[in-house]
C-alpha cells in the first residue's frame, strides 16, 4: 500500500510537472513567433518545474532501477558479493538524498526568513525551492524501500509495465496448458467459477 501510495505520487507529479513545462514553452513559442513579444515568467516557471520534475523523477529512476550504478554492478555480482554491492550502492544514494535534502530544506527556509520573492511573478521562492527537499526525500525513501528488498532477496526493480507484463505472460501460459491438456484428451483443471461442459 505505501508503495503503492509513493508510485501514484511521483507519477502524478511528474505526469503534471511535464505537462506544465510542455505548455507554458510551447505559449512562449507561439507569443515570440506570432504575436512577437514573450512571456517574462516563463523561463523562472520554466527553471523551477524542472527542477521537481528532475529531483522527483530521481525518486522514480532508483525505483525502477535505472540509474547505471544499479544495472551494471548489482547485475555483474552474485550471491554475498551482489548483497554488499547493493547496501554499498544504497548508502551512496541515500547519503547523497539526506545532504541534497538537508540543503535544500535549508535553502527554502533562508528564503521564507529574508522574504525573498521571484522576480517576474513575486510569488515566494521557497515555495518553489521546497521541490528540492520534496524530490530528495522521495529518493531517500526510495533509497532504503530498495536495499531492504533486495536484502531478503527480492526484485525492486519493477515498474508498472513489468507487472503487467508478467500477469500477461501468466495468464497466456496457463490457457496454452489449457489448450494443450485438451487437445491431448485430459481433463483441464478449471476455475471453480467456470462453466463446466456435460457429457453427451
Amino acid at each position: 500500500m505505501f508503495d503503492l501510495i509513493l508510485r501514484r505520487l511521483e507519477n502524478t507529479i511528474i505526469a503534471i510537472t511535464f505537462l506544465f513545462i510542455t505548455l507554458l514553452a510551447f505559449a512562449n513559442v507561439i507569443a515570440r513567433y506570432v504575436f512577437h513579444a514573450s512571456f517574462s515568467f516563463t523561463s523562472e516557471l520554466l527553471i523551477n518545474l524542472a527542477v521537481l520534475l528532475t529531483m522527483v523523477g530521481a525518486s522514480a529512476a532508483t525505483r525502477l532501477g535505472t540509474h547505471p550504478s544499479f544495472s551494471l554492478l548489482r547485475d555483474s555480482s552474485r550471491g554475498v558479493l551482489r548483497k554488499v554491492v547493493v547496501v554499498i550502492i544504497c548508502a551512496g544514494m541515500l547519503a547523497f538524498f539526506l545532504i541534497l535534502l538537508w540543503l535544500g530544506f535549508e535553502t527554502a527556509m533562508k528564503q521564507l526568513e529574508s522574504g525573498r520573492m521571484t522576480p517576474a511573478l513575486q510569488f515566494p521562492q521557497w515555495i518553489f525551492s521546497m521541490g528540492l527537499p520534496l524530490g530528495a526525500l522521495l529518493g531517500a525513501i526510495r533509497s532504503i524501500q530498495v536495499c531492504v528488498i533486495e536484502l531478503r532477496g527480492g526484485e525492486a526493480f519493477k515498474g508498472e509495465e513489468a507487472e503487467a507484463l508478467e500477469v500477461a505472460a501468466a495468464v497466456e501460459a496457463e490457457t496454452e496448458l489449457l489448450a494443450r491438456a485438451h487437445q491431448e484428451g485430459g481433463t483441464p483443471s478449471a476455475p471453480a467459477s467456470g462453466p463446466k461442459e456435460g457429457g453427451r
